[in-house]
């Protein structure tokens, strides 16, 4: 975050959000979250299964030739799993996000109406036909930007208030112009 003040218009957006603009908010909320255990619960239970099978079949008391047959395929079965683990691990995050993005649009009506935010050197102003919100930039000192949307996020933990500004909604401007603005008020959430 930059001391000094970006000296630029008003940045316009007009869009209507999707359920794919609310999933990106959850990802970028979320991140890093899930993945300390969830990799782990997914692949220590069948490689512990493999262990056991290898206690079962007493593999010490085969001859050299099959151990190390018996080892190598282990290995090449130990590292499916892993694979499989961790595309089991993003096909649920998938699922997760689009469950709570559902979620937040059906309690919220007001979400899929057509919305209206200027983000300026001060701030940023949303607005819809029920209401408007100013928030200046100590409201949100993170963001994270996805190829679909740049989400504003008020801090790091789970829950905390997110506002995604779907590039699509860019009014007239590119998306490099609302990044030098988020550059200099926020920090750049990692992909961690």
């Amino acid at each position: 975050m930059s001391s000094e003040q970006v000296t630029t218009g008003a940045i316009e957006l007009r869009y209507t959000l999707t359920s794919d603009d609310l999933r990106d908010g959850v990802a970028a909320q979320q991140r890093g979250i899930w993945r300390r255990g969830l990799v782990a619960l997914l692949t220590v239970p069948p490689l512990l299964g493999l262990a056991e099978g290898f206690v079962r079949l007493e593999v010490w008391e085969l001859p050299a030739d099959a151990v190390s047959i018996i080892v190598v395929a282990s290995l090449l079965l130990a590292l499916v799993i892993v694979g499989f683990s961790v595309l089991l691990y993003r096909l649920l995050l998938l699922l997760v996000y689009r469950w709570q993005a559902r979620l937040i649009l059906r309690g919220n009506p007001w979400l899929s109406q057509p919305i209206q935010t200027t983000v300026t050197d001060t701030g940023v102003h949303v607005s819809n036909a029920t209401g408007e919100s100013r928030s200046s930039w100590s409201q949100y000192p993170l963001y994270h930007e996805s190829d679909q949307s740049f989400v504003l996020l008020a801090s790091r933990g789970l829950g905390a208030m997110a506002l995604v500004l779907p590039k699509r909604g860019l009014v007239g401007e590119d998306a490099a112009r609302l990044r030098a603005v988020l550059d200099t008020h926020c920090h750049r959430r990692s992909r961690s």
